[in-house]
């Protein structure tokens, strides 16, 4: 049996952000779309999708987190638990300027369209759902510019 490695720099954690946020978009063309409605139609698979889209976001905050220096790698899944501690260390983050204000409101909207609707309240709306997406991309892309910085 293989061993799993966990990932423990900032680059190993993007990487797996993206991972994620691919998965996501290859289980997403699953669900098929209602072009008359713009709207997904398979619930398993919208829902699937956004829980691993919204995963990727948490894994670029997790690198962020360990490329600021705010968290160690093996506290990371100890501190982390619940929402309120991303934002905690999000207010936290002083390396990346004006790009704080932004990741905190991509983020925020990525919960709310990803985590609560698309995972918990089966939202099918394409163009919400897409922007989730988005909203995700953008985040992996901020967090990508400042710690290829190192």
């Amino acid at each position: 049996m293989a061993t799993v490695k966990t990932p423990i720099t900032p680059q190993e954690r993007l990487e797996l952000a993206k991972r994620y946020l691919q998965n996501a978009r290859e289980t997403l063309k699953k669900a098929g779309v209602d072009r008359r409605r713009g709207a997904y139609i398979d619930l398993k698979y919208i829902s699937e999708a956004s829980g691993t889209a919204y995963l990727a976001a948490l894994e670029a905050l997790k690198a962020l987190f360990l490329w600021e220096g705010l968290i160690s790698p093996k506290d990371l899944n100890r501190r982390l638990k619940k929402v309120d501690m991303y934002d905690y260390y999000l207010e936290r983050v002083m390396r990346i300027g004006k790009d704080k204000d932004l990741i905190k409101g991509l983020f925020k909207d990525a919960y709310d369209i990803l985590h609560i609707n698309g995972y918990y309240r089966e939202l099918q709306n394409k163009k919400a759902i897409d922007a989730g997406f988005e909203q995700v991309e953008k985040i992996i892309r901020i967090v990508e510019k400042h710690i290829s910085r190192l």
